[in-house]
């Protein structure tokens, strides 16, 4: 599933961005290594990234990424964006998927981890590739993006813990235009009811092939519509616990074109 909602108040999101209480390194499994692993990362096109002060691959901070939602230099803090604002496209990765993920060991729980980051990149390149994301008119010549990997999709406190939940944060604060002006993706190409469908379908078929890459079997044809898929051999009765479950900041936007802009912008 992919959805979609306007970024409005910068230091908020950044912190919910870098959360550490629902983040993969917050659920450890008895054999991963002490180091912790990152779970938030900028992404995009060198030109794009540099017009922020950022860098493709490095850990997006919060104060960075509080930075770039406003859009300002991550250094000097000058404006860096020409107009128009940042979103969240959050792609939420099949129930099965983060099932199988609190089971593996420590190496399988990072590939699974990176598939799903990978899927969420591929998205928002699709997106911003097809789609007329500059004035609703041409598509970017480049992206700058946040990816902020979320294990669960509520942060503590719980009255119960909750499913698992491997979810993507996609964080676009800015697409190139033919100039190499950096802009906020219009909102009207973001609104387009088939934009989200179109963006997670491909996510979901990058997850999908390279969860085979893996030696994962897939069941194709899940869910609503029959557009979704699950990894074989994972029970029912947890795909059911899984999909019933609230999804918090995983929940806050729309999968369709209905009024995306008015949910509620903070966990």
């Amino acid at each position: 599933m992919l959805t979609v909602r306007v970024l409005r108040k910068a230091a908020e999101e950044a912190e919910l961005a870098a959360e550490s209480s629902v983040s993969p390194r917050a659920f450890p499994g008895s054999e991963d290594p002490l180091g912790l692993r990152p779970h938030t990362m900028w992404v995009g096109s060198a030109k794009a990234l540099a017009s922020l002060g950022l860098q493709s691959g490095n850990e997006a901070t919060v104060k960075e990424l509080t930075a770039a939602v406003a859009g300002q230099h991550a250094v000097s803090g000058a404006s860096a964006r020409a107009d128009g604002e940042a979103f969240d496209l959050t792609f939420v990765a099949p129930t099965s998927v983060s099932w199988v993920w609190t089971q593996g060991d420590a190496d399988l729980r990072e590939d699974l981890e990176q598939v799903v980051m990978q899927a969420a990149y591929a998205s928002l390149q699709h997106l911003t590739r097809t789609r007329p994301v500059i004035g609703n008119v041409a598509p970017a010549q480049g992206l700058a993006a946040a990816l902020a990997l979320h294990a669960v999709g509520q942060r503590p406190p719980w009255s119960e813990a909750p499913p698992p939940l491997l979810h993507v944060h996609g964080y676009l604060v800015g697409v190139l235009d033919e100039s190499g002006i950096l802009r906020g993706p219009d909102r009207q190409a973001l609104q387009e009811q088939s934009m989200t469908r179109e963006c997670g379908a491909v996510g979901r078929a990058r997850l999908a092939q390279n969860l085979r890459d893996l030696g994962f079997e897939i069941n194709a044809c899940t869910g609503p519509g029959g557009r979704y898929f699950e990894i074989a051999g994972v029970p029912e009765g947890l795909l059911a616990v899984g999909r019933s479950a609230d999804k918090g900041c995983a929940g806050l936007g729309r999968e369709t074109d209905q009024d995306p802009w008015e949910v509620r912008e903070v966990f």
